[in-house]
């Protein structure tokens, strides 16, 4: 049978063993925060952005990656970008326990951010065999990562890719951690 996983970045200064979104991150731990939420440099005003099918904001909820980090990985390289030497460092969760809380599929499909609202429609709920379907690395991804290496500037890792989102915070304690250059 298919063991589903997704998998969470984990930040050079990740201490303790909990993963919290950034609003409970500024809470607990505002020099983390303040390193976090750099990311969203140029694209402030997603932190205000609904999340429809979890009644909350963008900034609740923890963002997870369908697909393998090693096909991230791979991809940017195919795509330009000389990461050999970069070490990243990602937990892997198995599916069964974000399910169990409050998730949904961010299907990341339309160009909404002209629009700065996120509707119903994009998003899906989750199952093994959907996440399973939404593994592979998008071509609209793989096309951002082409545009980013043309204007020599650093990608955001999954811009245009399905996220698994979770409402709250997990504990990673009995987690694996590898590094993304780790073959599947």
């Amino acid at each position: 049978m298919f063991k589903a996983f997704v998998y969470h970045r984990q930040a050079p200064d990740f201490t303790g063993t909990t993963l919290y979104p950034l609003n409970r991150l500024k809470e607990r731990l505002p020099a983390l925060y303040e390193n976090a939420v750099k990311k969203y440099k140029g694209r402030e005003w997603l932190l205000n952005v609904t999340i429809p099918p979890l009644d909350c904001l963008w900034n609740d909820v923890l963002h997870f990656s369908l697909m393998h980090p090693s096909v991230i990985y791979k991809s940017l390289v195919e795509t330009g970008f000389n990461d050999s030497t970069r070490e990243l460092l990602w937990f892997e969760i198995p599916l069964e326990d974000i399910l169990t809380q409050p998730s949904t599929i961010y299907l990341n499909t339309r160009p909404w951010q002209d629009e700065k609202i996120l509707r119903n429609s994009d998003f899906e709920h989750p199952t093994a065999a959907h996440v399973r379907t939404l593994s592979e690395m998008p071509e609209i991804n793989l096309q951002y990562y082409r545009d980013c290496a043309a204007k020599e500037e650093r990608p955001l890792l999954w811009k245009r890719a399905p996220h698994l989102l979770l409402k709250g915070e997990l504990d990673v304690t009995n987690y694996r951690v590898f590094d993304w250059r780790e073959v599947v």
